[in-house]
C-alpha cells in the first residue's frame, strides 16, 4: 500500500467516512472513534446490534492513556509482552471514548496494532479509530475483498484491496481477580496461556 492510498484513507476517516482495508489481522471497516455519526454508520452497514461494543485501535501508549482510566500491573505486563500486536485488552474507559463505541459499557476494548500502515493513519489523524471485521455481523471473517457483501460494500466510502489476508483475529482478554480472562481466542491465546494464569 503506498502513501497516496494511506492519505486517502486518512482523508475519508477524517471526513467521517468509512474505509475498508487490511489490518495486521483481517480486513476491517475503519472509522473515527471520536465521531459518533461515523460509528453509527458502521452499526448500520454491518447490521450489528447496538449492544455489541467495537474494538478501538490506538497508535501508542500515549494515545491509549487518553482512553483508559488506569492500567494495573498485570495489564502492564501484557502490554510489555505483546504490544504492539494482535492483543486486545478490555480496560475501564474515560469519557474521551463515547458510550456509543462501548455500547453503553464502562469498559473499552483497545489494541495497538503491529502494522505501519495503521500506525501511519492514526498518527496523521492524531486520534483512535474503530476497527471491526468487514462483514455482516455473525458471518465469516473476510480474507479478501471479493468476499465482502455487495450491499455492505456499496456503503463504504473507500476500499483498498491488499490481496488475500490469511490471519486469525486478535486475542481479546480482560484482567480480573489477578488472572487473565480470555474472551476470544486468537493469534496469541496459546502464548498467553503458557505465560499467565488464565481462565482456561
Amino acid at each position: 500500500m503506498n502513501e497516496v492510498n494511506l492519505d486517502k484513507i486518512v482523508d475519508v476517516i477524517d471526513d467521517g467516512g468509512l474505509a475498508i482495508f487490511a489490518t495486521d489481522t483481517t480486513y476491517g471497516i475503519m472509522a473515527d472513534a471520536l465521531n459518533n455519526d461515523a460509528v453509527n454508520k458502521i452499526f448500520e452497514v454491518k447490521k450489528r446490534a447496538k449492544d455489541k461494543p467495537f474494538v478501538v485501535l490506538v497508535s501508542s501508549k500515549e494515545m491509549l492513556d487518553r482512553c483508559v482510566l488506569n492500567i494495573n500491573e498485570l495489564e502492564k505486563s501484557l502490554i510489555d509482552d505483546y504490544v504492539p500486536g494482535p492483543l486486545t485488552i478490555i480496560f475501564k474507559k474515560k469519557e474521551y471514548i463515547s458510550d456509543i463505541v462501548s455500547a453503553g459499557k464502562d469498559t473499552i476494548a483497545l489494541r495497538i496494532p503491529d502494522d505501519k500502515n495503521l500506525l501511519y493513519i492514526m498518527n496523521k489523524l492524531d486520534r483512535p479509530i474503530v476497527s471491526t471485521s468487514a462483514n455482516i455481523s455473525g458471518e465469516d471473517v473476510i480474507t479478501s475483498i471479493d468476499q465482502i457483501n455487495e450491499d455492505l460494500l456499496k456503503r463504504i466510502d473507500y476500499v483498498c484491496d491488499s490481496g488475500i489476508v490469511n490471519s486469525m483475529p486478535s486475542t481479546i482478554v480482560k484482567v480480573e481477580d489477578d488472572q487473565v480472562i480470555i474472551l476470544r481466542d486468537g493469534l496469541l491465546s496459546s502464548s498467553i496461556k503458557s505465560k499467565y494464569k488464565t481462565n482456561n
